[in-house]
């Protein structure tokens, strides 16, 4: 079914690469030019679809820094599609444009619609730790035409906690790593709920994450396969 495939696109779209990389906060660094690479995989481990992530500009903001990054997702035939999306560091704190945890494809359904966006982006602050709470995150897209709403997608992750350390091996290498887990739920014309775990590395960033559906069966993973300074 047509629809529910984009509602799962937007889901598998948590594994494109989330980097928790700032500089000046205090815990990760990240400049001008970095690139990391993933593998996405399904659920019986086959390859999907790889993507790599470039820091393309590093600004200077009244509150802190903005990186802005390059997203190139290659699928298994070979089709590429891009996307941008920003990260900023502001007071000790590192935030993730929500922006990036909407699949690219999902929005063909707003084409030639006027859009809103509001959303509350992801934090993550200088320090984890393990037994650590971490802010809930959303973003509501609203589609309409001639001031009049038609439809509206809402992602929200919550339940974000520091679940432990982990040591983690992937294809570019082995890594210490925070294991993070939220909710999340989609809702486009349906609801979609799922689980995702996330592992993060010291100076690294994302290394490698899980998502689960409601029964906790695995749906897909992204590794980190390669990062380029």
């Amino acid at each position: 079914m047509k629809t529910r495939s984009i509602f799962l696109s937007s889901i598998i779209a948590f594994m494109l690469p989330v980097f928790v990389i700032a500089q000046d906060c205090g815990y990760y660094s990240l400049t001008k030019g970095t690139k990391f690479s993933y593998q996405n995989l399904d659920a019986k481990g086959k390859v999907t679809s790889s993507s790599r992530s470039t820091c393309t500009d590093v600004v200077q903001i009244p509150a802190g820094t903005e990186y802005k990054v390059q997203v190139e997702v290659t699928d298994a035939k070979n089709n590429k599609s891009n996307h941008e999306y920003a990260m900023r560091c502001e007071s000790g704190n590192f935030y993730v444009d929500m922006q990036n945890f909407v699949d690219p494809k999902s929005m063909e359904s707003f084409k030639d619609m006027e859009i809103k966006v509001d959303s509350k982006d992801m934090m993550y602050p200088a320090g984890l730790a393990a037994g650590q709470a971490l802010p809930d995150a959303s973003i509501t897209i609203s589609a309409g035409s001639g001031g009049v709403n038609l439809m509206n997608m809402v992602v929200n992750i919550t339940n974000r906690k520091v679940a432990g350390n982990e040591s983690v091996t992937v294809p570019a290498g082995t890594f210490d790593c925070f294991k993070i887990t939220y909710d999340v739920e989609t809702k486009l014309m349906f609801k979609i709920s799922t689980t995702v775990t996330e592992y993060v590395s010291y100076g690294v960033g994302n290394v490698k994450t899980e998502t689960y559906d409601k029964k906790g069966k695995l749906m897909g993973t992204s590794l980190l396969s390669e990062i380029s300074k």
